[in-house]
């Protein structure tokens, strides 16, 4: 999925994909690695005309006026084309002119392609006060694209600290050196007692905001790279066959596209919400001072990781063939290294992620809506004040008649809100602090029987549903049949007015609370895996039943085993029609409910939790460093959630993000307890619960099971590599 969720974001990555496609084929990504680039390259004045190199740029000036999101969904594109040339590193240098004036006068050439830019993110460079001006002595290293921009833009060590200073090509000495990507040439720079304006220094450009912008950009090239790995290892994991199938079919090939597509989502939800905060700083709407900061250390943390290693993968899947001079694997293993290499020091970034996590704090995670929605939003907060002014005995109940437990539902159960509405809804709730009944496992169930019950088992179940006062467990598992419900066998009888049902669940929640249980049985055994089953409405309190809690490795009981023993189930409750039961319990995968953030099982440590911790302790570089790049993962998948429901706003498939998201913010939970139990040495072991190494502790036992229910992680990889990518099903 590419950075934009717009719809006008999509016709622009739409329209730069199609250009990159044409200007920028295969033979002449190859060309380049033989010959050097024409400069400027021969696409340069077609990418002007179509207004590219401005898109970031002011109409003052040319350009087409939109901001640093627009550029990171063209620098996408570009890095997806691994497309020759100087354009990524010449927009990052008119990007730092114009952040720090949008008229400046060289950004007219720079919009219209005349003028080719160059920049530095780290240099050797100092400069000593003379005069209105500087002199610059020093040297600057590895700067992309040097030797064929006419102005570069370097930073400079003065007394007041680091500024960008913008340099004419004429006044410095470039030696071009060989680069490890030659689609991307670099060139060591040297001024010698160069003198410059001080209209020539960019003073009003931060250090952090000149790198966090530099750095974004950089991180979108890199998800293109990454993106274009994933797509052309998944396509070439459908055709090419080994043991008489595709390798697609194989687990191994079909779990690495999958983590190389989970990789892949979560740094392009990084370098999103990165682009956005940037833009939100320099048009003066930025939060805090260190939201974009927070926001491009992020993305910086997690873009050129995911573009090295999908490279890698998609070479490993491609095998023999990926290691060739002649295969297109070649070009985008390079550009990933020289990308990578383009951030500067690696761990500084997720250094930056745990400073500012812990001292100013994470950027907040929220969806702005529409002005449009603010006529409802007034009488959704006259609602939500009305209902906190009942008293608490009673408000449970007007909450549920009022359709507010799941407003999606259609109506009298819900309210048929729409999307926008429900995230209106959700908002209002929390900052009126007035809690809704608690579903649990019933969520789940409670669509179903709105689609599929009758009335009478609508009228008798979901009122006391939504008020809290009747709880649900689910009956699907069984020891022989987890993630594969199809294969299950307890099996349901025709008895005179309704079934007799033997059989034994398990891993299910909550069951020894619970009143009534969602129970699925096969009734025609002779039925192909997926028909023959039905969905019962079991009575926990009938004959035959019996719970045993099943103890966890944390010594607690959350899940039990349900012994079916016999028990007679009346005709009317049936759910749905018999024998189509898997329809009935596939209906919960698919309601059109949406949400704000990722949720995090109580029983684990959460993002805020972890932060908390680490800014509390004493830890090292190289802990400070894992902690980082754990913040980040963590930040990222609500990032992947909040997109998910973007999508959802937009009419786009939410699917991805979500599928994703379950994937990687369960195994990102589990690294926050591995780290907390790790950095309390020997009392690791001391089990103490009052203790804060018990609690990390029982974090750290209970995460086990995050990557197990719902559908182990292993389940999800295959679903996400043959629902998003399209490999082939297993036989």
């Amino acid at each position: 999925m590419p950075i934009a969720i717009l719809e006008e974001h999509n016709d622009l990555a739409d329209s730069v994909r199609s250009f990159v496609a044409r200007v920028a084929p295969s033979e002449v990504l190859h060309e380049a690695l033989e010959n050097p680039i024409p400069n400027p390259p021969p696409y340069w004045k077609a990418a002007a005309e179509q207004g590219l190199q401005g898109v970031h740029l002011s109409e003052d000036v040319g350009g087409q006026g939109f901001g640093i999101l627009e550029l990171a969904i063209v620098a996408a594109e570009f890095g997806y084309g691994a497309v020759p040339g100087p354009f990524v590193p010449s927009a990052i240098a008119s990007a730092l002119i114009a952040a720090h004036d949008p008229k400046a006068e060289v950004l007219t050439g720079l919009a219209s392609g005349e003028v080719i830019a160059a920049y530095a993110i780290d240099s050797g460079l100092t400069a000593t006060r003379h005069g209105n001006g500087l002199v610059i002595r020093g040297e600057v290293r590895a700067v992309p694209a040097a030797a064929q921009a006419s102005v570069l833009v370097l930073p400079v060590a003065i007394e007041s600290g680091e500024e960008w200073v913008v340099l004419d090509a004429d006044a410095l000495e470039i030696e071009p050196v060989p680069s490890v990507d030659p689609l991307r040439p670099v060139a060591h720079v040297r001024a010698n007692a160069v003198e410059v304006g001080d209209e020539r220094v960019l003073s009003s450009v931060s250090r952090d905001l000149a790198r966090a912008l530099i750095t974004t950009v950089l991180s979108a090239e890199c998800i293109g790279v990454a993106r274009w790995a994933t797509d052309t290892a998944s396509e070439y994991a459908k055709i090419r066959e080994q043991f008489g199938r595709p390798i697609g079919q194989f687990q191994a090939i079909k779990h690495k596209c999958a983590g190389m597509i989970a990789e892949t989502e979560r740094a392009t939800s990084a370098v999103w919400d990165a682009a956005r905060a940037i833009d939100e700083e320099l048009q003066g709407n930025s939060e805090t001072a260190s939201s974009f900061e927070f926001a491009a250390a992020v993305a910086a943390t997690l873009a050129p990781v995911a573009a090295q290693h999908c490279a890698q993968d998609c070479i490993q899947v491609h095998g023999g063939i990926g290691f060739t001079w002649e295969h297109d694997t070649n070009v985008y293993y390079r550009r990933a290294i020289v990308l990578a290499a383009a951030f500067g020091r690696h761990a500084d970034y997720p250094q930056q992620v745990v400073d500012t996590a812990t001292s100013t704090g994470m950027r907040s995670i929220d969806i702005d809506l529409d002005p449009d929605t603010l006529k409802l939003r007034e009488e959704i907060r006259a609602e939500v004040a009305a209902l906190k002014a009942i008293p608490k005995e009673e408000r449970n109940t007007a909450i549920a008649e009022g359709g507010w437990v799941q407003p999606h539902l259609p109506k009298p159960w819900g309210r048929a809100s729409n999307p926008i509405e429900q995230i209106i809804i959700a908002q209002e709730f929390s900052t009126g602090r007035v809690k809704r009944p608690q579903m649990g496992i019933a969520a789940w169930i409670i669509p179903s029987i709105v689609a599929y019950g009758t009335e009478a088992q609508q009228q008798r179940f979901l009122p006391p549903t939504f008020r809290g006062e009747m709880i649900w467990c689910q009956l699907f598992s069984e020891p022989g049949a987890g993630s594969d419900l199809a294969s299950l066998t307890t099996k349901a009888t025709k008895v005179d007015g309704g079934w007799r049902i033997t059989g034994q669940k398990i891993w299910t929640t909550g069951a020894q609370f619970s009143a009534w249980g969602a129970l699925l049985a096969r009734t025609d055994p002779s039925a192909p895996k997926h028909q023959g089953i039905t969905y019962f409405l079991l009575d926990m309190k009938s004959e035959g039943v019996e719970v045993k809690p099943l103890r966890e490795l944390t010594g607690n009981a959350m899940f039990n085993t349900v012994f079916i023993d016999d028990v007679f189930v009346p005709d009317d409750m049936v759910l749905g029609e018999v024998n189509r039961g898997w329809e009935v319990s596939r209906n919960t995968l698919t309601n059109e409910r949406v949400s704000i953030g990722s949720s995090e099982p109580p029983f684990l440590a959460s993002l805020d939790q972890f932060v908390d911790f680490v800014r509390d302790g004493h830890f090292d570089q190289i802990e400070q460093n894992e902690a980082g790049r754990l913040i980040a993962e963590g930040h990222a998948a609500k990032l992947l959630n909040m997109r998910s429901t973007l999508l959802t706003l937009a009419g786009g498939d939410p699917m991805p993000a979500a599928a994703i998201s379950k994937l990687l913010s369960m195994k990102t939970g589990q690294g926050y307890a591995e780290f907390g139990v790790s950095s309390f040495g020997t009392d690791a072991a001391v089990g103490d619960h009052g203790q804060p190494s018990g609690k990390w502790a029982e974090y750290l036992l209970a995460g086990r099971a995050t990557t197990i229910y719902g559908g182990t992680s292993e389940v999800q990889l295959n679903i996400i590599a043959e629902r998003l990518l399209g490999l082939p099903r297993d036989p």
